[in-house]
């Protein structure tokens, strides 16, 4: 039965339409707004990041261009959305997203890395450039504004856990206090996270972390450790970073790796001392995977461009956009896993009404029937034929 619902229906299957409701009237967020309710404005949202509609009144055109839609969204005007994308509160929409996540975690497959690397999470920021006179408030530069949108990165869904929306000028590792928190996890994250404090806090809360060393960072060397002989790293050392006057208390794990971008040598440090240099090495190569997924959305999702200029409807679009992007994924893994997800994506897009099985006929690959071999010709037939046709006779044949 299943495979009859609109692709659009199995979408709304997995959101939680009661918590979302029930939020709603605890907040009072649809006061005023009584005839576009809050899931009306998620599922508008939801279509505008889909179809990559760039403005407010493109998405007000493609709701009434679209009846079937209008079930789930109503008819809204463009200075209504407006509206309510700058009066809501977004913590509604953190909460859809929070729930979500968990029904992507539930639905997660087999697991991707070794299991004795543990848990691994991946936090790094990504910045969106912003005029400065639509949005003041998007401190960066003299005459540039930006934001930041700082992740976690949940590496064994593959899709991000938690954000935080900050102005350009906000330092990455301010935040690493309200990401880095749960013991026995490994964090992974780049060498602008570097915190010699926050470091021997980690240590001492068991709190594990793969980063990379900024090349003028400072370390005294305790012990070199041995090398297998097919490994590829440099070399394996236990350390003491910082100067005298910003020493940490404890010891850290250095591994010098070749960067394969340049062939120039870079460092790793690390609490985890359970596993290989070879595995630090690999684990780190890892954190990459946030990068591709930055990519993606800014590719593939409204993220550049906003439909309001406050700072409550950036962050409302952003939740919406890690909500579809959740939803998606739980699609692709329960029905769709043997085909491209990008090319699931857009088909989605382009037929929300359509049933899942012909989504999936849509993805499988049709091939066609295999040419048929001509019949090698022989030079005497050919001979027979033509003077047959004129009626000589040949004695020879």
């Amino acid at each position: 039965m299943i495979n009859c619902i609109t692709m659009y229906g199995i979408m709304q299957g997995q959101l939680p339409i009661e918590l979302l409701e029930k939020m709603a009237e605890e907040s009072k967020s649809s006061h005023g707004n009584e005839k576009f309710t809050v899931l009306g404005q998620l599922n508008t949202l939801l279509y505008a990041h889909l179809t990559e509609k760039t403005g407010l009144r493109s998405i007000e055109a493609g709701l009434l261009a679209e009846q079937k839609l209008q079930e789930y969204t109503g008819v809204i005007s463009y200075s209504q959305l407006s509206r309510v994308n700058r009066d809501r509160e977004a913590k509604l929409f953190g909460a859809v997203f929070g729930s979500v996540f968990a029904e992507l975690n539930r639905h997660n497959g087999l697991r991707q890395i070794p299991l004795n690397y543990g848990i691994l999470k991946v936090l790094d920021s990504t910045a969106v450039q912003l005029c400065l006179k639509l949005f003041p408030w998007a401190k960066y530069r003299d005459k540039t504004g930006a934001i930041k949108i700082h992740t976690l990165y949940d590496m064994v869904s593959c899709c991000p856990e938690n954000i935080l929306l900050t102005d350009g000028l906000t330092h990455d590792k301010k935040k690493m206090s309200d990401f880095v928190e749960k013991p026995g996890v490994t964090y992974l994250f780049d060498r602008a996270y570097l915190d010699h404090k926050e470091f021997d806090k980690y240590c001492n809360d068991g709190i594990f972390f793969v980063t990379r060393l900024k090349k003028n960072a400072v370390f005294d060397i305790k012990k070199v450790n041995p090398l297998k002989e097919e490994s590829k790293v440099l070399s394996d050392k236990t350390v003491i970073l910082g100067s005298a006057n910003a020493r940490m208390e404890n010891s850290l794990r250095l591994v010098t790796v070749i960067d394969s971008s340049n062939g120039e040598p870079f460092n790793i440090v690390t609490n985890r001392f359970d596993l290989t240099a070879d595995e630090i090495s690999d684990i780190y190569r890892l954190r990459w995977s946030i990068e591709t997924f930055f990519k993606w959305i800014k590719q593939h999702l409204i993220i550049k461009k906003f439909y309001g200029t406050s700072f409550n409807a950036i962050l409302i679009q952003i939740y919406c956009a890690l909500i579809l992007y959740c939803l998606l994924k739980i699609i692709h893994i329960r029905y769709c896993n043997k085909f491209d997800f990008l090319k699931m994506c857009r088909l989605i897009a382009n037929g929300l009404f359509n049933s899942l099985d012909y989504l999936i006929q849509c993805l499988t690959p049709t091939r066609p029937p295999p040419p048929k071999r001509q019949k090698r010709s022989h030079w005497i037939d050919d001979y027979r034929d033509v003077i047959g046709k004129y009626g000589i006779v040949d004695h020879f044949l």
